[in-house]
């Protein structure tokens, strides 16, 4: 039983692949408008996703007989980014065609109660499960081999495009992110401590996304004010410059990104005042849950509530009480 726990959770550690959207999918979600949901709505399931009896031993056995992987997607009712990934990413022929040739699909609900059976018999809930495996957004999928082997983690949002890069470089190697020719400069970048938080944003040479984060949200005045509270420094990986990371190491940009794991671009890490890291974000946001994060770790919530999403869910509940309109993807 501690074997497979421990194998879920080096998720956490877990390198995936890097992708460009592809050019038979989507158009990029940056040109997109997300649909807004209404808060507590249900959503829709597609009739393929696998109706399960949550023994996820039967699933995993399951699954490898079919020659297929097992996913578990977490979820929850009022998400729109879970609405999007539904009506959007899984909607997209050539994605949905994969997810039902190479995947298994259990829906679990991030605050559900529904017992689930793990391998070697303990019982535990649906949402016991979620922070056991420190499930912090949702969607958040988690791909898994017959033998609980994590094989990929997608937390957030994805664009369609990005999405399937994901699904076509599973288990292979991170597409190369460093510029051809690119001469690293001569400076390091000192991340070490000086007593701030430290907000770290990676970005690459040819991310739309990134201009457009930078415009849409950074530039907004309630944004700027909470950034304004951390050390924040860019990271253009594509240069690979040479880091002095919180901890003292020294690493090339490139090389780290690789072991983070990260796959989507802008990503952020945001450290305590310490050098502690406390929260990443890797996927698709608005302002909101940007926002949310920079007051979840500047004003230490983490070591009162140590989930992220009912952070989020009350400083929308206090926002309100405040006669504040809350617009989720605005």
């Amino acid at each position: 039983m501690k074997y497979w726990l421990l194998s879920l959770l080096l998720l956490l550690s877990l390198p995936v692949a890097a992708g460009r959207d592809g050019k038979q999918v989507a158009e990029p979600v940056f040109k997109q408008q997300l649909t807004v949901l209404e808060r507590e709505s249900e959503i829709p399931q597609p009739d393929w996703f696998k109706d399960s009896f949550l023994d996820l031993g039967e699933d995993l056995a399951e699954a490898a007989q079919a020659d297929k992987l097992l996913v578990l997607y977490f979820h929850q009712a009022g998400c729109p980014y879970c609405y999007n990934l539904i009506t959007r990413v899984f909607a997209d022929p050539l994605i949905s065609k994969r997810m039902q040739s190479d995947y298994d699909l259990i829906a679990l609900d991030l605050w559900g109660d529904r017992i689930i059976t793990l391998p070697g018999g303990e019982e535990i809930s649906e949402k016991e499960l979620a922070v056991r495996l420190r499930v912090q957004y949702t969607p958040t999928l988690i791909f898994l081999s017959e033998d609980t082997t994590p094989q990929l983690r997608i937390d957030g949002y994805r664009p369609a495009g990005n999405f399937l890069a994901q699904l076509e470089r599973l288990g292979e190697p991170a597409p190369e992110t460093v510029r051809k020719g690119a001469t690293a400069p001569a400076t390091t970048i000192d991340m070490v401590s000086d007593g701030r938080p430290l907000a770290l944003e990676f970005v690459t040479d040819e991310c739309g996304q990134c201009l457009h984060f930078e415009s849409d949200v950074l530039e907004r005045s309630d944004t700027r004010q909470l950034i304004s509270g951390y050390r924040h420094i860019r990271i253009n990986i594509s240069g690979n410059p040479l880091l002095k990371l919180p901890s003292g190491e020294e690493i090339r940009a490139a090389e780290w990104v690789a072991r983070l794991g990260l796959s989507y671009y802008p990503a952020w890490l945001l450290f305590d005042d310490s050098g502690e890291e406390q929260l990443r974000i890797d996927s698709y946001v608005r302002a909101f849950h940007f926002n949310s994060a920079l007051d979840y770790v500047a004003g230490k919530s983490y070591l009162k509530q140590p989930e992220f999403q009912r952070f989020i869910n009350a400083r929308g509940d206090r926002l309100r009480a405040r006669g504040k309109t809350v617009h989720i993807l605005d």
